[in-house]
């Protein structure tokens, strides 16, 4: 078998396996034999790569994650399974028990504090349920490494992270130190007072990231009641000439749908599906627009660019591209467009932008640091959670129990991804500003930006990301702190 041959089984192993998880995510009837069959073969084909082959390189990094995916995918599965009948309150939401799916919708629609804190607290202590699949995945994934990926230079689950973004240790957290320490003070006095103003008291350890990215545009939302998020994305991305029959939204509701909104690659760049649960309408335009994002990139990749090309996006690149177009979320004259024209609500909606940005900032800051020194210490589950309760009451400033991290739809799901979000909303930052000096500040009505965008994604993993991003931290953080 030449490498020609490999790559094609390998890709269509890929999207059976992405299918059946994008049914499984989208809360549809699924086959687990199914997923866990694919695990098997994936398992085997990666297997057989590294055997083979010592190049390229991009994929004898992928063949090791993939190597370490399925030999986790059991206790992938026994985590989703945990998560939705063990991570389960007392309380109920449209008519049954609060879980873990339904929490964010929960938050966002309870009025009454103290039940948000019941179903937090009753969560916090049911990650023992989970903590157990959490460590056993980790520690497999972290033995295939050092199986695998040690004659390959990549001896852990972080240095395979470090080589696909192109970043050292030393850089990401400075970087990531860096980004942190600037947000937290705006951030911590930002919170003080808007705290007071939305929720009429002090923020306490139970109002999260995701409760405030709700609640603290409560009193605006109705200016964005008759906004249809996925019928404007798709008619900007139309307007901009990108191919829209390469993507499917799925916005329904379902009792075991994914609770963030998310994006399926399962063949780029031909089969791109997004998926959202509503929330709120001012969030649903932007978790809408954030997932399309992702889309937009997916299907703008060359498809006859190589096969790791196509599928070995860093996530730090493919970050890049959804934040680019939520950001139009907030741009003033993009919400005018829109039909949102009142100057107080946009001063209003530009300074609760930027404490949102802020929040991100600095819980981003938390999660990286915590999960860079999972990896390069070899933390327990007891370890992580105390990092993770000091990081968050230095850079937040909210004593939250440290178990938090576990309820987290990334942190105990991913080997890192945490810091992308940090390296791609300071590139989405410098990419908008590209455009702006191209074609405007209203880029998104020229057709050509859109072209300009095409080219700049076609490559895929092989973007120049020089052609519009010096990763100056500047430009973002000049944005949320003035």
């Amino acid at each position: 078998m030449n490498l020609e041959q490999w790559c094609q089984l390998d890709e269509r192993i890929y999207i059976a396996e992405s299918d059946e998880r994008y049914k499984q995510y989208a809360g549809l009837p699924y086959s687990e034999k199914a997923i866990k069959s694919l695990a098997e073969i994936k398992n085997t084909n990666a297997r057989s790569f590294l055997e083979n082959f010592d190049k390229p390189r991009e994929l004898v990094l992928a063949a090791i994650e993939n190597i370490a995916d399925s030999s986790t995918k059991n206790l992938e599965l026994e985590l989703y399974e945990a998560r939705n009948k063990k991570v389960v309150s007392k309380l109920k939401f449209a008519g049954a028990p609060v879980n873990w799916s339904t929490w964010r919708q929960f938050n966002s629609r309870a009025k009454d504090d103290a039940a948000r804190k019941q179903v937090f607290d009753e969560f916090v202590k049911k990650t023992r349920f989970v903590s157990p699949v959490i460590r056993k995945r980790f520690a497999e994934i972290d033995r295939v490494y050092g199986k695998y990926g040690t004659g390959k230079k990549v001896p852990s689950p972080l240095d395979g992270y470090l080589e696909n973004e192109r970043i050292t240790h030393s850089k990401l957290v400075q970087f990531v130190k860096s980004m942190g320490q600037q947000a937290k003070k705006p951030f911590q006095e930002y919170l003080s007072d808007l705290s007071q103003k939305v929720l009429g008291r002090q923020a306490e350890y139970y109002d999260d990231f995701y409760f405030f990215r709700n609640r603290v545009y409560s009193d605006i939302e109705r200016h964005f009641a008759k906004v249809r998020p996925p019928d404007q994305v798709t008619s900007l991305l139309k307007h901009l000439q990108f191919d829209m029959s390469r993507i499917a939204i799925d916005a329904q509701n379902r009792k075991n749908k994914y609770p963030s909104p998310i994006c399926f690659f399962v063949q780029v760049p031909t089969d791109i599906r997004v998926l959202y649960k509503a929330e709120s309408s001012y969030f649903d335009l932007q978790g809408c627009y954030h997932e399309m994002g992702h889309a937009m990139h997916a299907s703008s990749v060359n498809e006859n660019a190589t096969y790791w090309d196509r599928y070995g996006i860093s996530m730090g690149v493919a970050e890049i591209f959804s934040i680019f177009l939520e950001r139009l979320t907030k741009n003033r004259l993009y919400l005018k467009s829109l039909g949102v024209t009142d100057e107080k609500v946009l001063d209003d909606l530009e300074r609760r932008n930027n404490f949102m940005e802020l929040f991100f900032v600095t819980f981003y800051t938390a999660n990286s640091l915590m999960k860079a020194e999972f990896w390069r210490k070899g933390l327990s589950m007891e370890q992580a959670s105390d990092l993770y309760a000091k990081l968050l009451r230095e850079y937040v400033g909210l004593d939250v129990p440290g178990e938090y991290w576990m309820l987290h739809h990334i942190l105990p799901d991913a080997i890192m991804y945490v810091p992308s979000y940090m390296l791609a909303a300071v590139r989405a930052a410098e990419l908008e500003r590209h455009l702006q000096t191209r074609f405007g500040e209203e880029w998104w009505s020229q057709a050509q930006a859109g072209a300009h965008l095409r080219e700049i994604m076609a490559p895929g993993a092989s973007i120049k990301l020089d052609k519009f991003s010096k990763m100056d931290p500047g430009v973002f953080m000049k944005e949320i702190t003035s």
